[in-house]
């Protein structure tokens, strides 16, 4: 198949929607599928079977305040017009944005429904999941989750076909990342405890931090928090001030996938707490490296770790600040999780979630094709 990739929303942050992408694209590639990737990310995988088609740089989702609404435009009026006569079977649209006409079958995929639960987190596209994307959907040939905690979402909220929802889980990258010689000065000398992810509320930094308050003279760790400065940020570090930790915190952004690989890697447990997930990348790459996990009993997270992982109540101060110090104490403890956690990591492939989404484009161009050879049958 000559599969079309809408990619135009990837700019130059690490994603989980563009973690997404990338493996897909890997996937669909080594299926023997050819991949039209309409998008500029620096991300964008470059190679044998995918060819690149440069959109606008200001419609990528870290471009500004109107990028949003300027990408819808551009998906709505510009792509249907630019993949008509490309020769294209079907297109993939990502994270709930795509075309409301067009000569080739969409399929949607999913991946949380964040500006409908938190439209403090997303105030402009609020309304976009209310009114605009039910429209997106209806013109969808199938919608992809990458969880069934988002499948349960989207069925409740939105009138779908439930045999037009499917599941296909996030996969990990294959093999190590490259570490980088220079990661070393960007990351604790001493043992830490680590967050990944932004200073959202829904995140539930602060539980994190007043936890570590409790026990940070009774733990060597220190704790390490990689995200992107934005307008929360001033509130987490300001709780830390006021629990007088904040000398125990460090405070990193934009690390290359080598420091990743080491921050992960380096780590007493991750902790992430959030009170919602589409999916929930950060634990599983910790997993991956061997890391203990702790994650909130609810949503996506839950899911995803299975009971390869520490799970409590997202605002479970006490608990948090337990699992702190038995994981800093006890070596044993976390050695269990940590065999777990690789183990269970292995079931996440790009390979298997490849198969799923290709065998799903599949169905859908051979229905396509089986309708257009009944409309041309002779009468």
């Amino acid at each position: 198949m000559r599969i079309a990739i809408n990619a135009a929303l990837l700019g130059n942050r690490h994603t989980g929607v563009g973690k997404h992408v990338v493996g897909l694209i890997q996937s669909l590639t080594c299926q023997g599928h050819e991949v039209v990737v309409y998008g500029s990310s620096p991300f964008i995988p470059r190679g044998a079977g995918v060819t690149q088609e440069e959109t606008p740089q200001w419609i990528a989702f870290d471009a500004g305040r109107f990028a949003g609404w300027l990408r819808m435009l551009w998906n709505v009026f510009v792509l249907p017009i630019r993949i008509k006569g490309s020769n294209i079977d079907v297109i993939v649209s990502q994270n709930a944005e795509g075309a409301l006409w067009g000569s080739v079958p969409q399929v949607m995929v999913v991946h949380d429904l964040i500006p409908l639960f938190y439209p403090e987190e997303a105030p402009r596209l609020g309304s976009y999941y209310r009114r605009f994307l039910p429209l997106v959907l209806k013109h969808s040939a199938a919608v992809v989750t990458v969880s069934q905690h988002t499948r349960r979402d989207l069925l409740l909220h939105y009138k779908l076909d439930r045999a037009s929802v499917h599941v296909a889980y996030n996969g990990l990258a294959e093999g190590p990342a490259n570490s980088d010689v220079e990661a070393t000065a960007s990351l604790p000398t001493g043992p830490y405890f680590l967050f990944v992810g932004t200073f959202s509320p829904r995140k539930n930094l602060q539980t994190v931090i007043r936890a570590f308050a409790k026990v940070q003279d009774r733990v060597r760790e220190s704790l390490l928090i990689v995200a992107y400065p934005d307008k929360w940020a001033s509130a987490c570090f300001g709780l830390a001030d006021e629990l007088g930790v904040r000398n125990r915190i460090i405070h990193r952004h934009g690390l290359t996938v080598g420091e990743m690989s080491r921050a992960y890697a380096g780590a007493t447990a991750l902790y992430l707490l959030s009170e919602y997930e589409g999916f929930g990348f950060p634990p599983l790459e910790a997993m991956v490296a061997g890391t203990p996990a702790v994650v909130s009993d609810s949503t996506a997270l839950a899911e995803v770790v299975g009971d390869a992982a520490i799970k409590i109540g997202a605002h479970d101060i006490v608990a948090a600040s337990e699992t702190m110090m038995r994981l800093s104490a006890d070596s044993a403890y976390g050695e269990k999780f940590s065999q777990l956690g690789m183990q269970r990591a292995t079931s996440f492939t790009w390979s298997s979630a490849g198969s799923t989404i290709g065998e799903i484009l599949s169905g859908i161009v051979r229905s396509r094709d089986d309708k257009s050879q009944l409309t041309r049958a002779p009468q």
